[in-house]
C-alpha cells in the first residue's frame, strides 16, 4: 500500500499546550464580589437573510431599515459567498461569477448581561466593500475584503428587544465605470475576489473602561521581545480606553503564562484614565530561561494576559494575546537564521479558496490546509496576496510554520483611468492600501510565525505587460515607511515579477527593489519563459546586481492537470495558457528548479506556487475552467499530485515512496521509462511480479528506463527500507496495444486517436529538433484562435503539431519487417525553400523531399510509406537530415508488415 500516511506530533503537542493555558487562564482569581466582567462575544451566525443584487436603501422603507420586509430573501448561515466557480472542466449549473451587492439581515435579541456596556459589531471579513446599520442606524463604512473590522454598535442597540442588523457588501469589479471599489487594493489580480460575509460576524460586550477594540481591528496589547541575554525581556503596550462619563482609576494587570499555565513574569501599572480618553501604558516583564520558539522543532508559546481592573481587583476587561520568544535575521549571503541558527526555508505559497465554499471556509477547513501543509514538509508559508483568516496565522504559531504575510497590492499601485494605466496614485488609493497594512500588522503583530510584512505583489506587472506606466515607487516607499513605523521589529519585502536590468531598461516600469528590507523574486523560467535551466543562473545575476539585499524566490510553479498526461515530458510543446498542462511536466519542471533553489544558500526563502488550485476566473486552460492549476494538491484537497511527493521526500522526516504516473492508467506505448519519489537510498521495483531490479534514488528521483509492459494489466510494486521500516506502494496500468504498432505525434505533448482509431502517443523517443504546435491555445480573457486546417486529411489536427531541425528518432519496437509512415504538412515555407532526406538504421528510404512542393502547397498532407527491416534489439533509427532549411515531420507511424 502506498504510504502516504500524515503523522501530526507537532500539531498534537501544541493543542495540548494551548489547552492547559487555557485551564490556567480559567482558574485565574475572580474579582471580588465573585463576578468577572470580562467581556463577552456572541458569534451572530445562523438566520441571517440573504438577497444577491442591490435594493433601494438610505430612504424610508429600504433595505437598511428595520422595518424592511425580507420574508423574500434567501435564508443562510455564515460564513456565506455567493460566488461559486473553479475546480470543473465545464461551468456547471451553480457557477456564479457575479460581481456587485449583496444584502444580508438579521433579526437578534442581545443578551441580558449586555445591558451597561460597551457593545461592537466585530466583522473577521467581508466582501469588498461593507456598510452596516443596526436599527436603521449607520454605522459605518469600511473597505477592503481582508482585514477584520469593529464598529461601536452602542447607541444603536436596543436591550431586551429584537435588533435588525442590516448588511451591504459590494464586490464589484473596479474596472467597471464609477465602480465602488475603484480606489480599493486590489485592481486586479490572478485570483477571484469572492462576495459576501465570508468569514464570521460577532456581538462583542466589554466595560465602559476597556482594552481599545477600535485600533484597526487589532486586539488593542501588543507584546514583542526586546532582548534576549540570559533572561528574555518582553516589552507590552497596551490601549486603555475610557468610553464612560467619569474618570477612572485602574491597575494594568500583564502577566506571561508558559505552557503549563505557570505565571513566569508579572506588572501592574497603575494610571488613571479620564472620560474619552486613552491612554497607552508600556510594561517590561522578564522572563527568565526562556523556553524559545524555535519553529517546527519547538513551537513553544507563552501567553500574555492583559488585564484591566480597578484599584480593589474588579476586573473591567482581559486581553490573552500569542508570545514566542525568538530571535531572528535575514543575511544577503546565508539566508534566515531562527535564534541564531540556520534554517533553509522552504514552503508553499496558499490561496484561501475552495469549490463550493469559495473564500467562505470553516476552521475545519483551515486547520486540513495546514495538515496537508505540514505532511508535505513545510516551515514556511506565504499568505498571497492578501491578509487571511486569523486561524491559519494562530496554526502556524501552533505548529512552527514561518509566515510571510501581506496586503493585497497586486498587479499596479494606482486606479485605473478611462485612459489606461497612467501609475498615478491618488490619495484615496493610498490611504486604502495604508489602512489595510494597517490592519494587517496590527491585526497580526503578536504571531510569532510572521517574520516579514510584504507590501505588494508583481505592481509593475500591467506596466511590464504594456499597460501604461508603473511609477510604483512612490507608493511603495510610504507603504515602506508606515510598516516601520508600526512595527520596528520585523523587516519588510515584496514579491517582484518585473525588474528591468540595467542594460535593458522597460519603458514605464521602474525598479522597485531595495525599497523594501528584503525581496522576492516571483520567477517562471520554462514555463511563461525562458528554460527551467536559467533559473539558477537568473538567480545569481539577481544576487550580484543586490549583494546587500537578501532575496528568495516567492514564486515558482507550472500547471498539472489531473486528467492530462504526456508519454514523455518535454519533448512536445505545452503553452501555459493553453487547454493541456500535462501532470508529468509539472513533476519534471519541479525536479529541475528545486535542484537550482537548493544549491543556493543565499535565498533566504523558497515558496512554492502554489500548494493547492485556486479559482481565477481570467483561465480557462489545462483540463479546468476558472482555476489556476499550478497546485500540488487538487482545488478540493482531496488529490495530492505526483509532485506532492517530491518534495515530501526532500523536506519531510517522513518515509516517502510514490510511483508517478497512477492517474495515466491507459498506456500508449508499449516501452516507457518508470519513475518514483522517494527518500529511500534504493527501491526495488516489480511488474506483475517480475524483478526489474534495484535503482538508487538521487535527489529523490528514482528512475527504471525504458521497461516494456505487458500486455492487458500491468501491475507495478516499489519496495524500499527506509530507517529500518519497510515501505511499499503499487499503481496498475493498462496496456491495450501491441509492442510491434507504435505511432508517434511528434512535436505534441498530448496523443490523440486518428478518424480511423488508430492512437497516436505524444512525441517520444527523440533527440534533437524543435517542436512546434501551430495552435498556441487561449489568451487571458480572449477565446480560442481560430488556426487553418491542413487539408487532403481526415485528421487536421494530426498535422497541427511538427518537429523541426535535424533530429532522430529510436522507436523501441522489436526485431521484423515494418511498414513506416511519415506524415508531413508544409508549416509555411514555399516550394524549394525546405528540403531534407530520411534514413532509417542508416539506409536512406526518402531522399530530397520538399513537401510544399510533392503536396502542392503548405498545409496540405503529404504521406510517405516505406517497408524497413529491423533486426536486434535497438528498434528503428530514424534521422532526418536536412540539404535545404530544416526537416520536418508530424507524426510516424511503425506497424508490423503482417
Amino acid at each position: 500500500m502506498p504510504t502516504h500516511a500524515a503523522r501530526r506530533p507537532s500539531r498534537k503537542r501544541s493543542h495540548a499546550t494551548l489547552a492547559v493555558a487555557a485551564v490556567a487562564l480559567m482558574a485565574a482569581p475572580m474579582a471580588r464580589g465573585g463576578h468577572a466582567a470580562e467581556r463577552r462575544d456572541l458569534p451572530l451566525s445562523a438566520g441571517w437573510q440573504f438577497h444577491q443584487g442591490d435594493v433601494p436603501s438610505g430612504k424610508q422603507g429600504g433595505a437598511d431599515a428595520a422595518g424592511f420586509n425580507d420574508k423574500g430573501w434567501t435564508t443562510v448561515s455564515l460564513p456565506h459567498t455567493w460566488n461559486h466557480l473553479g475546480g470543473t472542466a465545464e461551468r456547471g449549473p451553480d457557477y456564479n461569477a457575479t460581481r456587485g451587492a449583496g444584502w444580508y439581515r438579521l433579526r437578534f435579541t442581545p443578551p441580558a448581561d449586555y445591558a451597561g456596556r460597551k457593545v461592537w459589531l466585530q466583522f473577521d471579513g467581508a466582501s469588498i466593500n461593507t456598510e452596516v446599520w443596526l436599527n436603521g442606524v449607520k454605522l459605518g463604512v469600511h473597505k477592503g475584503a481582508f482585514g477584520r473590522f469593529r464598529f461601536d454598535a452602542t447607541a444603536a442597540l436596543k436591550q431586551g428587544k429584537v435588533n435588525v442588523l442590516a448588511v451591504r457588501t459590494d464586490n464589484s469589479s473596479p474596472a467597471v465605470a464609477g465602480s465602488p471599489t475603484a480606489e480599493v487594493i486590489p485592481m486586479s489580480g490572478d485570483f477571484f475576489l469572492f462576495g459576501g460575509l465570508y468569514r464570521q460576524v460577532s456581538l462583542i460586550a466589554t466595560d465602559p473602561v476597556h482594552i481599545d477594540m477600535l485600533d484597526w481591528g487589532g486586539p488593542g496589547v501588543y507584546a514583542h521581545t526586546a532582548g534576549l541575554d540570559g533572561a528574555a525581556s518582553i516589552e507590552v503596550n497596551s490601549r486603555v480606553k475610557n468610553d464612560g462619563t467619569k474618570a477612572q482609576p485602574v491597575v494594568v494587570k500583564t502577566t506571561i503564562i508558559d505552557a503549563t499555565g505557570a505565571t513566569v513574569a508579572s506588572d501592574s501599572h497603575p494610571l488613571t484614565v479620564a472620560p474619552g480618553a486613552l491612554e497607552e501604558p508600556a510594561q517590561t516583564l522578564s522572563v527568565p530561561n526562556p523556553h524559545l520558539w524555535d519553529g517546527k522543532a519547538d513551537p513553544y508559546l507563552y501567553h500574555v494576559v492583559t488585564r484591566i481592573e480597578t484599584t480593589d481587583g474588579q476586573l473591567l476587561d482581559q486581553v490573552t494575546q500569542p508570545l514566542g520568544i525568538r530571535t531572528f535575521r535575514f543575511d544577503p549571503d546565508q539566508g534566515f537564521f531562527l535564534n541564531g541558527k540556520h534554517i533553509a526555508l522552504h514552503g508553499v505559497s496558499r490561496h484561501q479558496d475552495r469549490p463550493g465554499k469559495g473564500w467562505a471556509i470553516s476552521p475545519a477547513d483551515q486547520a486540513q490546509d495546514m495538515d496537508i501543509m505540514l505532511d508535505l514538509g513545510i516551515n514556511t508559508l506565504r499568505l498571497a496576496h492578501y491578509q487571511h483568516d486569523q486561524a491559519i496565522y494562530d496554526l502556524a504559531d501552533r505548529d512552527g510554520v514561518v509566515v510571510w504575510a501581506e496586503i493585497p497590492l497586486v498587479n499596479r499601485t494606482a486606479p485605473e483611468t478611462p485612459d489606461g494605466d497612467n501609475g498615478i496614485t491618488t490619495p484615496a488609493f493610498a490611504a486604502n492600501a495604508d489602512s489595510q497594512l494597517h490592519e494587517l500588522i496590527k491585526q497580526n503583530y503578536n504571531h510569532p510565525s510572521v517574520v516579514t510584512w510584504s507590501i505588494g505583489n508583481e505592481v509593475n506587472l500591467m506596466a511590464a505587460s504594456g499597460h501604461g506606466v508603473s511609477n510604483a515607487r512612490p507608493l511603495l516607499t510610504q507603504l515602506n515607511k508606515a510598516a516601520y513605523e508600526l512595527d520596528h521589529t520585523r523587516p519588510t519585502t515584496m514579491a517582484d515579477c518585473c525588474e528591468p536590468w540595467p542594460d535593458a531598461p522597460k519603458p514605464g516600469v521602474d525598479v522597485v527593489a531595495e525599497i523594501t528590507d528584503l525581496l522576492g523574486y516571483n520567477r517562471y523560467q520554462g514555463w511563461y519563459y525562458d528554460k527551467p535551466e536559467d533559473l539558477g543562473p537568473v538567480l545569481d545575476r539577481l544576487h550580484k546586481l543586490h549583494p546587500r539585499l537578501p532575496l528568495s524566490v516567492s514564486e515558482y510553479g507550472g500547471g498539472g492537470g489531473l486528467t492530462q498526461h504526456t508519454d514523455e515530458v518535454q519533448t512536445g510543446v505545452v503553452y501555459p495558457k493553453g487547454h493541456f498542462h500535462p501532470e508529468e511536466l509539472e513533476s519534471r519542471l519541479h525536479e529541475i528548479w528545486w535542484a537550482q533553489l537548493k544549491a543556493r544558500p543565499y535565498l533566504w526563502g523558497t515558496f512554492v506556487w502554489n500548494m493547492f488550485d485556486f479559482a481565477s476566473d481570467s483561465r480557462r486552460e489545462g483540463d479546468m475552467v476558472d482555476t489556476n492549476d499550478k497546485g500540488l494538491v487538487s482545488y478540493d484537497r482531496t488529490v495530492k499530485k505526483d509532485v506532492f511527493f517530491f518534495y515530501k521526500a526532500d523536506w519531510s522526516d517522513q518515509p516517502v515512496l510514490h510511483l508517478n504516473g497512477r492517474r495515466y492508467v491507459d498506456r500508449v506505448y508499449p516501452v516507457t521509462d518508470i519513475q518514483a519519489y522517494s527518500n529511500a537510498a534504493g527501491v526495488r521495483l516489480s511488474l506483475n511480479g517480475r524483478d526489474l531490479g534495484t535503482v538508487s534514488c538521487p535527489d529523490h528521483v528514482c528512475r527504471w528506463p525504458a521497461v516494456h509492459l505487458d500486455a492487458g494489466d500491468n501491475v507495478l510494486t516499489a519496495t524500499a527500507d527506509i530507517k529500518g521500516q519497510p515501505v511499499s506502494d503499487s499503481i496498475t496500468w493498462r496496456f491495450g496495444g501491441k509492442a510491434d504498432e507504435i505511432r508517434i505525434r511528434a512535436g505534441a505533448s498530448a496523443g490523440l486517436t486518428s478518424a480511423a482509431g488508430a492512437r497516436y502517443g505524444s512525441d517520444a523517443f527523440v533527440t534533437g529538433g524543435e517542436p512546434h504546435d501551430r495552435n498556441p491555445g487561449p489568451e487571458t480573457g480572449k477565446p480560442d484562435k481560430v488556426i487553418a486546417a491542413a487539408t487532403g486529411t481526415p485528421d487536421p489536427k494530426l498535422y497541427e503539431t511538427y518537429r523541426e531541425g535535424t533530429f532522430t528518432y529510436r522507436v523501441p519496437v522489436p526485431a521484423g519487417r515494418y511498414q513506416v509512415t511519415l506524415r508531413f504538412a508544409e508549416p509555411a515555407l514555399a516550394a524549394g525553400a525546405r528540403v531534407f532526406d530520411v534514413a532509417a538504421n542508416d539506409q536512406m528510404v526518402v531522399k530530397h523531399l520538399d513537401v510544399a512542393a510533392e503536396a502542392g502547397s503548405a498545409l496540405k498532407a503529404l504521406e510517405r510509406t516505406v517497408t524497413v527491416e529491423v533486426k536486434g534489439k535497438d528498434g528503428l533509427a530514424l534521422d532526418f537530415r536536412p540539404v535545404t532549411g530544416q526537416a520536418v515531420v508530424s507524426a510516424i507511424d511503425v506497424v508490423a508488415a503482417r
